[in-house]
């Protein structure tokens, strides 16, 4: 029998597809069992690459939504742990300065993740709003989720995107010298000749 692997282990190397395909299959579990304690060491990678809720009554300190009671937990509480959850494994860092739900308040802003990830950005940051009534349901999530991971799949398939090619007449990458055309920036003298 192996060793159970838990998400917490991509904390801070988790790439855009990773993400969503967490969002997507936590959020449909989370539909489907009706459990709601959720954090990076709740959700195990599978042998098949799946990821899996696992069942615990466990919580963890900067997993709970601010307004959670441990002992009854609901929907809006899940969501706002599955977005601290995926914030953490993203970013490698927990979510208000480290501190989770117990240091958040209604005035605290809301963090932001990638700006090249706005859509997933900013589903965090609805998952994270204080007020439970503002949060995307268990089923908003995984339908967005959903579609964006179909998306990275597809952009997968179509390859790596190159830069478009410019005109070698203007000044431009082209034309320079070898030592030059790595940088993707003109490269201007700062000194006054």
């Amino acid at each position: 029998m192996s060793e159970t692997i838990f998400i917490s282990e991509l904390a801070g190397h988790c790439n855009e597809v990773t993400a969503w395909r967490i969002l997507k299959e936590a959020s449909q579990q989370l539909i489907e069992q009706g459990q709601y304690v959720v954090s990076p060491f709740s959700i195990a990678i599978a042998d098949d690459g799946h990821f899996a809720l696992m069942p615990t009554n466990e919580s963890r300190d900067g997993f709970d939504a601010p307004q959670g009671n441990a002992t009854n937990r609901n929907a809006a509480d899940a969501v706002w742990s599955l977005g601290a959850t995926l914030f953490y494994v993203v970013m490698g860092r927990q979510v208000m300065n480290g501190k989770g739900g117990k240091g958040q308040t209604a005035s605290s802003k809301l963090p932001y993740m990638r700006s090249k990830w706005p859509e997933m950005s900013k589903l965090i940051q609805q998952c994270l709003q204080y007020d439970p009534a503002l949060r995307p349901t268990l089923h908003d999530i995984l339908n967005k989720s959903t579609k964006q991971y179909e998306r990275c799949l597809a952009d997968i398939k179509r390859g790596p995107k190159f830069k478009p090619s410019r005109d070698p007449d203007s000044d431009t990458i082209e034309g320079r010298d070898d030592a030059l055309a790595f940088w993707p920036d003109n490269m201007e003298s700062t000194t006054n000749q």
